[in-house]
């Protein structure tokens, strides 16, 4: 869903909208919710993908700079999920 959708069910009601809506951080965020709805963690194209194409990873008119390692973004993503949602 786009931000715009989530604050249209938001205003409408829905409580799960309502929530992610609180919880949206520009450009591109994902969150994980547990089944009952309950906010778990989150990524940020911007604040978790360093070094992404300014066009998708950075909020306009703010200039974004790699941080220097050498990280791809899947190794990133991969590694936020075993964080939060690896059994073992």
């Amino acid at each position: 869903m786009i931000i715009d959708d989530l604050e249209k069910r938001a205003a409408s009601g829905n409580e799960l909208a309502k929530q992610l809506v609180t919880e949206w951080v520009y450009p591109v965020e994902m969150m994980f919710l547990s089944p009952a709805g309950k906010l778990i963690s989150k990524l940020n194209s911007y604040k978790d993908f360093p070094g992404m194409h300014p066009d998708v990873a950075a909020p306009p008119d703010k200039r974004h700079w790699a941080r220097g390692d050498d990280h791809s973004p899947s190794d990133r993503f991969l590694k936020h999920i075993a964080l939060h949602f690896d059994k073992q």
